[in-house]
């Protein structure tokens, strides 16, 4: 192969010594986790993602489609009323409003932001947490900036939006899940091995967190291993979802943008979401 469009499949240093005429990598995402940046570089082969706008908007509204989902309780509310049920008080016990809460996001990047704006639009208050701050924007919006273990314990929803990396793997574990609010919930859009799934797991079991809405998991796909692998009617205070964070629309202009990098690399020309920025076009 010359170049390839990118899921994502793992493009080791091994699979790329299988590729001898390799020049470029075009990943179809904004997560390269599965890409050896440094072994592409090594070999001049480039390497790129689709960090536009489009995605951080769908993403965004994938985000908001879980918390709705979770508090909202609208698959279990779905299948009650599908069954021939329509018990009105039951299920209005269950059902919490979003408006009043405050909703805690971890990451404030493309995503992150595009998350904070449809907060405010829900009239939310909204606190933030990065390894880079951005007071401009948090001045902009109205954000909060606060510390990690603050914005846990302080938000009534938390969602990530964090790239997977050594220092994020495993970022909330049993402590950080112990310090959320009882009704809190958690959203994961971002990478599954963000968040420990036992210990998710056992607090949504034990009642210690309100829900979660998930539509990345540990293993993609889950194995019978993965604990929220075929739940069935247990915790209907979790709503799952695959790995789909953009629709028709939004992924079309991923895959365009990514071929039209791929044209630009194998034209000699300089692509325009390149990752390896040092190596030079040819």
């Amino acid at each position: 192969m010359d170049a390839v469009l990118a899921g994502g499949d793992i493009y080791s240093s091994r699979v790329m010594d299988s590729a001898k005429r390799l020049k470029v990598i075009a990943r179809i995402g904004v997560g390269y986790e599965n890409v050896d940046l440094a072994a592409a570089t090594r070999r001049g082969i480039h390497v790129t993602w689709t960090p536009i706008p489009e995605l951080a908007k769908a993403v965004a509204d994938e985000t908001f489609a879980l918390i709705l989902g979770v508090l909202r309780r609208v698959p279990y509310v779905d299948r009650h009323v599908r069954g021939g049920g329509y018990d009105i008080e039951e299920i209005a016990s269950d059902i919490l409003d979003v408006y009043p809460m405050t909703i805690g996001i971890i990451g404030l990047g493309r995503i992150g932001l595009e998350v904070a704006r449809r907060a405010k639009g829900f009239e939310m208050e909204v606190l933030c947490h990065d390894l880079v701050r951005r007071e401009d924007v948090e001045r902009k919006f109205g954000l909060r900036y606060v510390a990690l273990d603050e914005l846990l314990s302080n938000s009534d929803i938390v969602t990530i939006h964090v790239p997977l990396n050594p220092k994020t793997r495993g970022l909330i574990g049993e402590r950080e899940i112990s310090t959320m609010k009882r009704h809190a919930i958690i959203i994961n859009t971002a990478r599954g091995q963000i968040i420990e799934e036992e210990p998710l797991y056992k607090a949504l079991v034990e009642g210690r967190i309100g829900g979660a809405g998930l539509s990345t998991l540990w293993e993609e796909p889950p194995t019978p291993d993965c604990l929220f692998y075929k739940l069935g009617d247990r915790l209907p205070n979790v709503v799952l979802m695959p790995h789909i964070g953009v629709g028709r629309n939004t992924g079309r202009a991923m895959a365009l943008t990514a071929a039209e990098d791929v044209i630009a690399v194998l034209e000699g020309r300089p692509p325009k979401y390149q990752l390896n920025k040092d190596l030079k076009a040819s």
